[in-house]
């Protein structure tokens, strides 16, 4: 009898631990893989948008339970500031951080965004480029995935001695500018001048440019600001500066659902981070520059007026001409900004 009952007890054992072994899930190869994201922002590491790359790439890890980790390259040691869309659509990086304007003409809809549109912010100005973009879906960036769009706060006119307060004090003033700004200072009558930004320090210190068009914030960061005496806040021409963050299509599509889910939900989130982290800038740029003295010079409404007649408004129509010649909906993106920021206007 009891060898009876040994026997059953043994028999069932057996069957209760085959049983386990099929009946407990295991883990799914996704579950146990890790994924690494090779990000290049040619930004220097101690640049608040750097920080806020850093705060994004650890807020990732945490919310993948490490799934995915993140190895950011700064100062352009991945790839250089013009080639970072590139790089991506490469596959050189997974994740890069491109400024559309260092490419004119490859992202031709999306130029809308940096027209002087007048924005006060650059909290506003990076809502105002991610609602364009959800809203225009532009083809242009149909191969990369879009995560996330940013940039500076508003562009103003940063003169070395000379005070501009009106248009026509611009006249011959030769002002460091770049893409499409270009054109408008011409309009106000000023004469652009090309030249990377890490040349603009030692061009201001010889003269050999009278100003620049620029955020407070690049004053400070780039330490031009130390050449400077004057800013001319044209707040309703501001221009801005867009930076696009996106993903190699190839990379996102080994992603499994559940992360890409993750990485469209921190991404979202870094609309406000980013707003704030460029915003931040902006404040402590102003800071070094009312420490040093500089004078900052506020147009009034009517001279914002004939800026806007003479330089803003002939860019927006010239826009969307060329936008019709290339059957893209220019006059419908052009509206989309203008609308959003019609509340910050009044």
């Amino acid at each position: 009898m009891r060898k009876r009952n040994f026997g059953m007890i043994f028999c069932f054992t057996v069957l209760v631990f085959v049983l386990s072994i099929y009946t407990v899930p295991a883990p799914t190869m996704a579950q146990e893989k890790t994924f690494t994201l090779k990000v290049t922002n040619f930004l220097p590491p101690g640049h608040q948008a750097s920080l806020a790359f850093d705060q994004w790439g650890k807020d990732l890890e945490k919310a993948t339970n490490n799934r995915v980790k993140v190895k950011i390259y700064h100062s352009a040691t991945l790839a250089a500031a013009v080639q970072q869309y590139d790089a991506v659509v490469k596959g050189i990086a997974d994740v890069g951080n491109h400024v559309l304007g260092y490419t004119m003409n490859r992202f031709p809809l999306s130029e809308v965004l940096d027209l002087p549109l007048g924005f006060p912010s650059a909290s506003v100005g990076i809502k105002m480029q991610n609602d364009y973009f959800k809203k225009m879906k532009p083809k242009e960036f149909n191969d990369v995935k879009v995560l996330w769009l940013h940039g500076q706060g508003p562009g103003f006119v940063n003169t070395r001695n000379k005070q501009v307060q009106k248009m026509e004090d611009l006249k011959g003033m030769k002002m460091r500018c770049y893409g499409g700004n270009a054109r408008f200072l011409q309009a106000l009558g000023g004469t652009p001048v090309a030249m990377p930004m890490t040349e603009v320090y030692d061009a201001l210190s010889r003269g050999m440019v009278d100003g620049l068009l620029s955020s407070l914030e690049s004053l400070e960061s780039f330490r031009t600001g130390e050449h400077v005496q004057y800013v001319t806040q044209n707040k309703l021409t501001a221009y801005g500066a867009t930076f696009l963050v996106a993903m190699n299509k190839k990379t996102w599509n080994s992603l499994p659902p559940d992360i890409q889910k993750i990485i469209d939900k921190t991404s979202e989130e870094q609309i406000d981070k980013f707003g704030k982290a460029w915003d931040q800038g902006d404040a402590v740029g102003k800071a070094f520059l009312e420490k040093r003295g500089v004078k900052f010079l506020t147009l009034p409404r009517e001279e914002e007026q004939r800026w806007i007649d003479k330089g803003a408004k002939p860019l927006y129509d010239d826009y969307v001409k060329r936008m019709k010649e290339k059957n893209l909906p220019g006059d419908e993106a052009l509206k989309v900004v203008l609308d959003f920021l019609k509340p910050y206007k009044k």
